[in-house]
């Protein structure tokens, strides 16, 4: 996968890593990095021997989020801001997807989070299914900072889910960063990791993971997406028919012997 703006290497058997990589612009969110993580995502959810994903970003930040600077954007920004329908479909709707495809793809994604993840950084993180922090991680939902709503690539939908509606609400509404620390505290990531420990403490979550069998962290993924909002029945009925295929699975019988042996 050869790409302008990411940079991607499968770093071990079946764990592949992600790197954002416009360090000059703190890997900022341009239309060509935009439409480059799209197509990624398109690309890895056939690449099944890919079977963990680790998303970080190249230097001393994670994602500062959209890129104000952009020049493609800056040339059409007249026609875009003039017409609400045409930025709904030739922006706002690409970078709201973009987390939504982050959901879908059968691999599970670890955020490696090694500095600034601001405004649609942040969504990336937060849209990542493990997320570790680094010592000089900062996270800062800056929509509300310019004048948007901080409602935007899930930020309403994922931040009340991890740390509470009330404390959401309240950096939501502020636009304030949450530095590592905090972040570790009020439960908005996983954990946060010491200084040199954070691509090794991602590789080795990675590594617990593809411990599993493929079906079985599949379809893992599969019913935390699809369960976060349905009912109680709903999501046991989904869990009883992943379950009953894992058992017909080949591999489920050798991890049990596996297992029974420790």
């Amino acid at each position: 996968m050869e790409f302008k703006t990411l940079k991607f290497e499968e770093i071990e058997v079946g764990i592949g890593c992600l790197t954002l990589n416009r360090p000059e612009r703190l890997n900022a969110l341009s239309l060509e990095m935009l439409a480059e993580l799209h197509s990624f995502l398109n690309l890895i959810k056939t690449r099944l021997e890919i079977r963990v994903l680790i998303l970080t970003g190249e230097g001393r930040g994670f994602c500062s989020g959209f890129d104000l600077k952009d020049e493609r954007l800056q040339k059409e920004a007249a026609r875009f801001l003039s017409n609400p329908g045409l930025h709904l479909t030739a922006v706002q709707k690409k970078y709201g997807d973009l987390v939504v495809e982050m959901r879908k793809i059968p691999q599970p994604i670890i955020a490696a989070v090694n500095g600034p993840a601001a405004g649609g950084g942040m969504c990336l993180a937060l849209a990542s299914d493990v997320i570790l922090a680094g010592p000089k991680a900062a996270f800062t939902p800056s929509f509300i900072n310019i004048g948007l709503s901080g409602g935007e690539m899930g930020t309403t939908y994922f931040l009340p889910r991890l740390v509470g509606s009330t404390r959401a609400a309240e950096i939501l509404m502020t636009g304030r960063t949450v530095d590592a620390a905090e972040a570790e505290k009020i439960g908005l990531v996983c954990r946060a990791v010491p200084e040199g420990r954070l691509v090794s403490e991602a590789l080795e979550v990675a590594r617990r993971m593809i411990g599993k069998t493929p079906l079985g962290l599949r379809f893992t993924k599969e019913a935390m997406y699809l369960n976060a909002d349905a009912t109680l029945e709903a999501a046991v009925e989904l869990e009883n028919r992943n379950q009953s295929i894992c058992c017909s699975a080949p591999e489920f019988l050798k991890a049990v012997a596996a297992f029974q042996k420790r």
